[in-house]
């Protein structure tokens, strides 16, 4: 992480500099808007989502510090003309960079997980959701038998969903297999698994939940990142560039 913070905050410099030529005082007055929004979005955005902490206003900071520093720069660069496709391609990267650290530092600042005992009827609340387990009951699978929770999904009292989280013996192995049971939503993934039974009678089990908010956005930042990349090198100039360099070798040969 430490050696991450220099290249993540120089993203946003780095477009700004003109090869042995960059003037700092010039790039301060350019960046100084959304440096401070960037400040304020790291003091502030953490007391909305959760606990404050270190860690998560950090990152934060830095995620809009390039996210603010690109929407800049892209408007400035508006005024001069309709900027190429590795221009944009660019700065899609850098956003998806931006919104893969935001995953990333939510994740790991506001992660819980939990590994209870659970009776028929048993509830445990975690990031605002309750888990209730109504029972347990034997499945036949094609080529296993399985333990096949029927867990309700909850939130306000409002029922969300049923998940089936499976504890599958395999006729070919003697491992048990467990199969999570996963809810996923835009700023948060839920996950169940069942354990093993904690009496004869199978009244009791042991669960474990964990709540994992926004792990869509590091995807979807690896995603952006990709297309990022894709169109800049769809930019025509490059295109031309690698077929002149080919008949100059051509040439030459």
């Amino acid at each position: 992480v430490p050696i991450m913070l220099p290249l993540l905050f120089l993203m946003a410099v780095g477009p700004l500099a003109r090869w042995k030529h960059a003037d700092a005082r010039d790039m301060a007055q350019r960046l100084r808007l959304a440096a401070v929004l960037a400040v304020v979005a790291g003091a502030g955005l953490p007391l909305l989502i959760g606990e404050w902490s270190p860690f998560v206003a950090l990152g934060l900071l830095l995620a809009v510090w390039i996210i603010a520093s690109s929407a800049f720069q892209i408007r400035e660069r508006l005024r001069s003309g309709w900027p190429p496709r590795a221009y944009w391609g660019m700065h899609l990267a850098h956003v998806g960079m931006a919104v893969f650290v935001i995953g990333v530092t939510l994740v790991k600042g506001y992660e819980v997980e939990k590994d209870v005992r659970m009776a028929i009827g048993d509830t445990v609340t975690l990031g605002g959701y309750t888990v209730r387990l109504l029972g347990v009951q034997q499945m036949p699978g094609p080529n296993y038998v399985a333990q096949r929770g029927d867990i309700e999904l909850s939130k306000d009292g409002k029922v969300l969903r049923l998940l089936n989280p499976e504890k599958r013996n395999y006729f070919s192995s003697q491992m048990p297999m467990t199969e999570t049971a996963i809810d996923t939503g835009f700023t948060r993934d839920l996950y169940v698994s069942l354990g093993e039974p904690l009496d004869p009678q199978g009244s009791a089990w042991s669960v474990r939940v964990y709540y994992k908010p926004f792990v869509t956005w590091i995807w979807g930042g690896c995603l952006l990142m990709a297309l990022g990349g894709g169109l800049a090198a769809a930019d025509r100039r490059y295109r031309l560039k690698a077929a002149s360099s080919t008949v100059t070798q051509g040439a030459t040969a």
